[in-house]
């Protein structure tokens, strides 16, 4: 029938359900596409369960009626009815209309009573069996072939042996029965819970040490025990008495447990297919060791990482006296120590991310702890592997946090044991190298034996050194990646110009790692620290950096550079008057030992193209403001001034008695070693002070240098002190000194302060020092 010939209301009904099917349809394809919301899915879930609920009763009416058939042909052991209650016609037991009658009946009633519900459960849990089909626990053997031809399939119970996980479950059920970290003591006195604590703490030790020792012994067999031992951790089953110490010990225990059984090699888990495949008894021991290390392994890391995340975030605990705060503290140092001492080792890269995290702690023992470790992580690297890591970790955390950083965390990048990386991609050759070997292999016909011979063996040669030289390629990529992100987490500080607490460690990374910079940043670098060492609220450890960075780029490739050098030696000039007035031990070290580099490479690595009249200038302020130091500090400049004299020979004349010398006045108050006129004055009342000073090596480094520079006679210097640099002769005296360098002298500057204020010539500034030192010089003759 069309739509034309229908009558009024089967048009509408047609329209009506053309429209509802176009409805259906838009929504499902909008629910495909997940552009729908829950109460929409919701909704159209509950009408298509009204619409199917006829169906789906009809589909439970017939199983129900198949299982009640099914139930009556196949039990044989029903109980039969009387005759006189049977019908002759119709076995209304057996048939479909009594499920019909008893599913009524249930529906008016409500739910069946216990006892039908266990027989309809056994009915339906009843496992059929057929012809041929073996019984259930029994497994069959080899057929029996007798006599007369026919088989026997003989059958025996399974012997079913108990699983690892079956026995665990039976041995934790055991222990739940017992349950003795459960038990009640509040009926004790103290002094009986003293007791009972001593015995329950020397027990849980006695475990602790028994699991240890078993496992150092013989790991692969007893690596069961390394479960043990984690759940201890936990503080798993241990009484609420004891559970802190237990805790404690078993972590510090399993610890060292897994330090000395984990293997010289990162562990590959094994594939399925691998593990179906058939192996020896040794390897299948091997893999199964492996397997629990590795997962046990990985459970004390997420315990360690748990516990140390107290340490940082809202939630922090800083209060060192806390349980947390120890065990938090102890988490830190066990991923510090393995991954120190096995840096190879699975998730190793994972313990370095975490460390990295826990730098953001506001406890300083914490802060400590980590960059130590990762400090001590650079210098132990060899392959740079897990160096590049750590750099690229940090690198990672500087940005997202827009610099804000603990400045030991960026102290922690001097320490990589990189000198040198990678400028350019170069092809080793060693498919060449392999290629020329096949085809020599190939033409061994057309040779003799010992020309073949001869030349097999240079190949051979050749290709050991290619590979070499890959391994080494290997490790300056690496070093170069390193360093890469070690720069850009120097240039993102440095352009977002942060405080001096995070300037100081930037600006000493610049100035170790310059001469591994690539060229295009070489322009960028020299101008922001030209910019930057005008602050002058700059300290004068990071103005030294600032120069030191500009001139290692200038004495490298920098040296094409359009760049006049000029001011930065008129900054370090100006720099040397404000030594003598530190006061902190450490900060004096740094500043000589900075002062001595910088110098080193500004007047001596660079003497060709440094003028002797500034040369001299320089050496005529050193030498003046050695006179005001102690003895270590000045045997330090005292030191790199002798090495001025070897590499400029003409600045003999300042130390020459006869008069000669350059035309004019030396003018010691002009800050710019250029005009100050040097070569017009001497060095001989300052060496001369420096040769009275009690410290021997300095008094001998005086007279050496008051003498000409002699390497023969009675003014000779000893090899050992003359083949070092001079900032290397500081640290080696002052790590020679019982105590240690803990006090700055400041004996010399009193005395130049008392004789100023006798002539009432006003204190002692940097700006007028030269002129109270020259005073000084004079009345000390």
């Amino acid at each position: 029938m069309g739509f034309a010939s229908a009558t009024r209301e089967e048009k509408l009904k047609m329209m009506k359900s053309n429209s509802t099917r176009k409805a259906t349809k838009n929504l499902n394809r909008l629910a495909k596409r997940g552009k729908l919301s829950r109460e929409i899915r919701n909704s159209m879930e509950e009408i298509k369960k009204r619409k199917s609920k006829e169906s789906r009763q009809r589909l439970v009416d017939i199983e129900d009626d198949f299982v009640a058939d099914r139930e009556a042909h196949y039990d044989s052991d029903r109980e039969e009815l009387p005759l006189d209650m049977l019908d002759a016609d119709i076995d209304w037991e057996n048939s479909a209309f009594a499920t019909s009658k008893r599913r009524l009946e249930k529906t008016r009633k409500g739910a069946a009573n216990d006892s039908d519900d266990e027989e309809e459960g056994e009915v339906e849990s009843k496992r059929r069996k057929f012809d041929g089909q073996l019984e259930a626990g029994h497994e069959e053997l080899l057929p029996i072939k007798l006599k007369d031809g026919t088989l026997v399939r003989p059958t025996r119970e399974k012997f079913q042996e108990e699983s690892d996980e079956e026995k665990e479950e039976e041995n934790g059920d055991e222990e739940d029965q017992n349950q003795p970290h459960l038990e009640d003591f509040s009926h004790l006195s103290a002094s009986e819970l003293l007791v009972k604590r001593r015995e329950l703490l020397q027990e849980a030790k006695n475990t602790i040490a028994s699991h240890a020792n078993m496992l150092l012994a013989n790991p692969q067999v007893n690596i069961t025990r390394l479960r043990d031992l984690y759940n201890l951790s936990t503080g798993e089953k241990v009484h609420s008495l004891v559970r802190e110490q237990v805790q404690k010990l078993a972590m510090a225990s399993t610890l060292q447990v897994l330090l000395d059984i984990i293997p010289g090699y990162a562990i590959r888990e094994q594939t399925a297919e691998e593990k179906a495949q058939k192996q020896k008894k040794e390897t299948r021991v091997l893999a199964n060791f492996e397997e629990a290390l590795l997962r046990y392994y990985l459970k004390y890391l997420q315990l360690c990482e748990k516990l140390s995340n107290k340490l940082v975030g809202k939630d922090r605990h800083n209060d060192e006296t806390t349980f947390t705060f120890k065990m938090g503290i102890l988490s830190v140092k066990a991923m510090a120590r393995i991954v120190i001492a096995a840096p190879h080792f699975n998730y190793a890269t994972n313990i370095i991310s975490s460390l990295v995290r826990l730098s953001l702690a506001k406890n300083e023992t914490v802060i400590k702890e980590v960059c130590d470790a990762i400090r001590t992580v650079f210098k132990e690297d060899l392959h740079l592997r897990i160096t590049l890591f750590t750099s690229r970790s940090i690198s990672a955390l500087v940005t997202k946090r827009k610099g804000r950083v603990p400045p030991q965390l960026l102290t922690t990048l001097l320490a990589m044991n990189i000198t040198e990386v990678k400028n350019e991609d170069k092809k080793s050759g060693k498919d060449r190298i392999v290629a020329k070997k096949y085809q020599l292999k190939k033409e061994r016909a057309n040779k003799t034996a010992r020309r073949y011979k001869k030349q097999l063996e240079k190949i051979e040669a050749d290709l050991l050194e290619v590979e070499a030289e890959e391994s080494l390629t290997k490790k300056l990529k690496n070093a170069t990646e390193a360093m890469k992100f070690a720069f850009q987490t120097y240039f993102s500080i440095l352009k977002r110009m942060p405080t001096s607490a995070l300037l100081a460690p930037v600006l000493e990374g610049l100035s170790k790692f310059a001469h591994l910079l690539s060229i295009e940043f070489f322009d960028d670098i020299v101008t922001t620290m030209e910019k930057m060492v005008t602050n002058e609220n700059l300290r004068i450890i990071d103005q030294l950096h600032c120069i030191n960075t500009v001139f290692v780029i200038l004495s490298g490739d920098g040296q094409l550079l359009n760049v006049d050098p000029s001011k930065f030696y008129r900054l370090a000039y100006r720099v040397l008057n404000l030594l003598p007035f530190e006061k902190k031990p450490e900060q004096r070290i740094s500043q000589i030992v900075m002062t001595a580099k910088t110098l080193d490479t500004m007047l001596i690595d660079r003497r060709k193209g440094v003028p002797l009249s500034r040369v001299a200038a320089f050496v005529k302020r050193i030498l003046s403001i050695a006179t005001v130091l102690d003895d270590l500090p000045a045997l330090c400049l005292v030191s790199l001034v002798r090495s001025m004299f070897i590499a400029h020979p003409k600045l003999a004349s300042m130390i020459e008695d006869e008069e000669g010398g350059a035309p004019g006045v030396y003018r010691q108050d002009i800050d710019d070693p250029d005009v100050a006129n040097a070569l017009a004055s001497d060095v001989r009342e300052e060496l001369s002070m420096l040769t009275r000073r009690r410290n021997q090596d300095l008094s001998r480094f005086a007279n050496n240098i008051l003498y000409g520079v002699p390497s023969t006679g009675i003014f000779k210097l000893n090899p050992q002190l003359t083949s070092i640099k001079s900032w290397v002769l500081f640290t080696q005296s002052i790590e020679s000194l019982k105590e240690g360098y803990q006090k700055v002298d400041t004996k010399y500057l009193d005395d130049i302060e008392k004789a100023a204020k006798k002539r009432s010539n006003g204190p002692v500034s940097p700006k007028n020092i030269h002129l109270h030192i020259s005073n000084w010089l004079s009345n000390a003759k």
